[in-house]
């Protein structure tokens, strides 16, 4: 058979098995003769590369609450939360730069969860060198300055409306303190 006609019937097959028209079992038996035995491999590995984003994807989902406990509910040094903390924002950014595809759930995931990292990271660091009000203000408005301008970077929409929400908040936060309205 020319390679034209196999790869025409090996189509069919998948097409065959993608919408249930054959049992699988089926539509691998005839993948490995049409492909001779290649056609299976290549499955096996699409559904490792799956079991593989499903994990990093879980370990991204997970990344923010070992943050706030190992912040709020460890009795480990300062200076091993940061560094822990720093891991988590590495691995987050490598995830993004992995996953660099903007339509992809990974990407945008890894953008958000690398996003409130370094917030959460920045204030914690500026809380333990000083307890000045005004630092962890400046801090925080300049995180979400830099989300806003990441935002129009990279056209990220959603990003741009929780960043001028963030600036909004952080201002009337700065207001309302400055009026004693909120005192802490």
């Amino acid at each position: 058979m020319s390679d034209r006609r196999i790869a025409t019937v090996v189509e069919e097959i998948h097409y065959w098995k993608e919408h249930n028209l054959l049992p699988d079992v089926y539509c691998d038996f005839l993948l490995a003769i049409y492909t001779n035995g290649e056609g299976v491999e290549e499955e096996i590995v699409g559904k490792k590369i799956n079991i593989v984003k499903a994990i990093q994807l879980t370990l991204l989902s997970l990344l923010l609450p070992f943050a706030f406990l190992v912040i709020y509910f460890t009795e480990f040094r300062a200076s091993l939360q940061v560094s822990t903390l720093f891991l988590f924002v590495i691995y987050s950014y490598w995830m993004s730069r992995i996953y660099s595809q903007k339509i992809s759930i990974y990407y945008h995931l890894s953008i958000v969860t690398f996003l409130l990292l370094l917030l959460l990271m920045s204030i914690y660091i500026s809380t333990l060198f000083t307890a000045n009000q005004w630092f962890l203000q400046f801090v925080m408005i300049m995180n979400v300055i830099s989300w806003f301008i990441l935002s129009r970077r990279f056209d990220i929409k959603y990003l741009k409306i929780v960043s001028i929400f963030g600036i909004a908040f952080v201002i009337l936060y700065i207001v309302l303190q400055k009026f004693h309205i909120l005192s802490l």
